[in-house]
């Protein structure tokens, strides 16, 4: 028997019904859904959320009527969020019956209930009879209360229309996993028990943790092959958990803190204790050392979570839109991040430490408000600056400023401008986790980015480099006009190599762990990290540009008369998604804009800007006030675009300018860069503008910059580097705001 009930506490409060009574019936309907009171799920009487789901009813009534309307109509699986996020349901379709889990997701998470059996309709009648108590409750604190919950009484019309079908049969799914951890080498062993094809029902296109929650196993194994630590359950939940453990851990060892403990769910509500003394880099679990140290512990961790998304995603591709992937593989690669910076000189360790590699992350605009009010000026002071010749990179990231040009590479830091390092010229740089690539001539090399000292060194394996990618769990692609090959990040040794055949350029970009390289031949390819081609398809016509990774599709623009094409694949699978024809020649790649891709381009020489949906069905397509080929910029709710002269246009979601400056008179020759934080438009010309985004009024200016790379960060650090190759650091000393 199962019967779902709602807590009645809120209606002595006197707060709740002062609330329900003003005079706008809006706000009495807001403050109806703003309720938060118990909601328990009692099978056989027993709540098998434990008292620990407490949210506000309206929506959480109205999301369980839904999702059982969903299971009921035939529906494999359906998902409730209870709470603020931190508790939810999971309602798995068998047959004639419903299997209710609830997963507690603090620190450490749990399944606090598992596989729960009730009969589907029981189910479905017991959500009804919750919803019906609940308007009656409302209805009896305030008269007529029962209008405010229009929205529950429609889900509960549509659960009591739903008729009951029976779903398709799961196909059965064999237990998957990752290989063991070589020889050697400390690491994670994997094992997902995917029985019920929970993964493979996943439908794509929205955040979904019961798909995850496949049972299986994380054992950490020592680099003679024994186990050190075996975790029972769901490999997402623990990998979840010693994602954010390792996170905590790196921020401790930032810090200087000697130790620090991390929680680990065991079955049952039993809690094991693992702890790492940073000081001595030692580990113990629950009081038994454990014989790793812990900085290549925390990189076991964060590497099992990459490899988890990569087995979940080839198991079902959709999975990489799934929410809670991209989040634990965004996670876990930041991690890696800051493990190769500690292993490349900010601990103090014997040797470095064997850390897979991986394409950085997209970096996050600061949004923080300098202060309250408006903002209305801003003013800078210059504390460094160097020579390094004809520019070729500018790198702005964790307090360091990398800058590189044929005359020399130098690196300084950001607060007081002093130099850190310097290396010699190179013609081309890429700058991912934990290394520096650069290449001149016919020799590549890479560079430790803390310390400037050379990792490796060797001869150029084809032609001149075009450009770099770096694959999670490596390896370094290198990236020639037909060809591309594969090297150990450790070493720099050949690792494979793959030629694009008929092509005089070739581009790539890494997606996790796998390489999409495309050419002016028309061929998209998908590569694994030992270089074996996973698929091939022909695209509508030559390449344009690189690949764009979004949301785990790769983007290709393709040439084809009159305009150009968007092409969308799955970067796992191959599978097309769409093809967008477009009448513009575009000026550069699309953008993603919350949930529209945009780009800009030239139809007859005139600009015109394009949003699409995800779909690739065009939302708008607009004509800014400027001149020649536009280049976008996403910020925030506004989209910022600016054209050769330096004139700048803010276009809004629906298209339709916002605000607009005209170009400078000042002649400009080379590219007009653009940096964005804190709600701060960085301009660069004949100096170096600061507009506020949400005007277009200007804030502050540095005369005399003439920027060909500019860099911002969030504490508004301007980094500029001329095209005669002289690099400029600039501090925000102070600002002033309106309140």
């Amino acid at each position: 028997m199962i019967r779902i009930r709602t807590g009645t506490s809120w209606r002595d409060d006197p707060r709740v019904a002062a609330a329900l009574r003003p005079a706008s019936a809006g706000a009495a309907s807001r403050a109806a859904r703003e309720i938060i009171d118990a909601l328990a799920i009692e099978v056989d009487g027993v709540d098998i959320a434990f008292g620990r789901a407490e949210a506000p009813l309206l929506p959480s009534l109205e999301e369980l009527l839904l999702s059982v309307a969903h299971v009921l109509s035939g529906a494999p699986q359906a998902t409730v969020m209870l709470g603020d996020g931190d508790l939810e349901l999971f309602i798995r379709r068998r047959g004639g019956s419903a299997f209710l889990t609830v997963v507690a997701l603090g620190r450490p998470s749990r399944i606090l209930a598992g596989d729960v059996e009730v009969e589907v309709e029981a189910l479905a009648a017991a959500a009804l009879e919750a919803a019906a108590g609940f308007c009656r409750e409302l209805a009896t604190a305030l008269p007529g209360g029962e209008r405010h919950a229009r929205t529950l009484e429609a889900a509960a019309r549509r659960l009591s229309r739903t008729r009951p079908r029976p779903p398709a049969s799961a196909t059965p799914q064999p237990t998957i996993g990752n290989r063991d951890p070589a020889a050697g080498r400390i690491g994670c062993a994997i094992e997902i028990a995917d029985r019920e094809g929970l993964l493979a029902a996943y439908p794509g296109g929205r955040p979904d943790l019961g798909s995850l929650l496949a049972p299986g196993s994380v054992v950490l194994r020592a680099a003679d092959g024994a186990a050190l630590l075996s975790i029972p359950g769901p490999p997402y939940l623990v990998l979840r958990d010693l994602t954010a453990a390792a996170d905590r851990a790196l921020c401790a060892a930032r810090r200087g803190d000697p130790r620090i403990e991390i929680p680990l769910a065991r079955p049952g509500r039993a809690v094991s204790m693992l702890v790492l003394e940073l000081a001595s880099d030692d580990a113990t679990l629950d009081g038994r050392p454990v014989a790793c140290p812990a900085l290549e512990l925390l990189r076991a961790f964060a590497e099992a979570a990459v490899e988890f998304c990569r087995l979940a995603v080839a198991r079902n591709p959709r999975q990489a839109e799934n929410g809670h992937v991209a989040e634990l593989e965004s996670a876990a690669t930041a991690r890696l991040a800051e493990i190769w910076e500690l292993a490349g000189g900010d601990a103090p360790r014997a040797g470095p430490v064997d850390v897979p590699a991986r394409a950085p992350a997209v970096a996050r605009v600061d949004r923080r408000p300098l202060g309250p009010g408006r903002l209305r000026r801003l003013s800078f002071q210059r504390v460094g600056s160097a020579e390094v010749g004809a520019p070729t990179a500018l790198v702005l990231r964790g307090g360091r400023v990398i800058a590189a040009g044929r005359g020399g590479t130098v690196c300084l830091e950001r607060d007081r401008g002093t130099l850190v390092w310097r290396g010699r010229g190179a013609a081309l740089q890429a700058l991912f986790p934990g290394i520096v690539l650069a290449s001149s001539g016919e020799r590549v090399w890479a560079l430790w980015p803390r310390t400037g000292r050379r990792r490796w060194e060797r001869d150029l394996p084809g032609a001149t480099l075009a450009g770099a990618a770096l694959l999670s769990g490596g390896p370094l692609a290198l990236i020639e006009p037909g060809a591309v090959t594969g090297v150990d990040p450790e070493s720099g040794r050949t690792a494979w190599r793959f030629t694009t055949p008929g092509a005089s350029r070739t581009w790539a970009a890494a997606f996790g762990g796998v390489l999409v390289a495309g050419s002016d031949a028309g061929f998209l390819y998908g590569l694994d990290a030992g270089g074996r081609l996973l698929w091939r398809i022909r695209a509508p016509g030559p390449l344009l540009r690189g690949p764009t990774p979004w949301v785990g599709t790769c983007l290709a623009l393709c040439e084809a008369a009159p305009g150009s094409v968007l092409l969308a694949v799955d970067a796992a699978s191959g599978v097309r998604r769409f093809e967008a024809p477009l009448d513009l020649v575009p000026s550069g790649p699309p953008h993603a804009w919350g949930q529209r891709l945009v780009l800009g381009g030239t139809v007859g020489g005139d600009p015109v800007i394009t949003a699409l949906r995800r779909s690739g069905d065009p939302a708008w397509t607009t004509a800014p006030p400027l001149a020649g080929a536009p280049e976008v910029l996403p910020a925030g709710r506004l989209l910022v675009v600016r054209d050769v002269s330096g004139g700048l246009v803010a276009l809004g979601r629906d298209g339709r300018p916002v605000w607009a400056r005209p170009a400078p008179e000042a002649a400009w020759r080379g590219p007009r860069p653009l940096g964005l934080a804190r709600d701060t438009l960085a301009v660069a010309g004949e100096g170096i503008a600061c507009h506020a985004l949400a005007n277009g009024e200007i804030l502050g200016a540095l005369p005399g910059v003439s920027a060909a790379h500019l860099a911002v960060d969030g504490e508004l650090t301007v980094a500029a580097l001329d095209l005669d190759g002289l690099l400029t650091v600039h501090r925000l000393r102070t600002h002033l705001s309106v309140v």
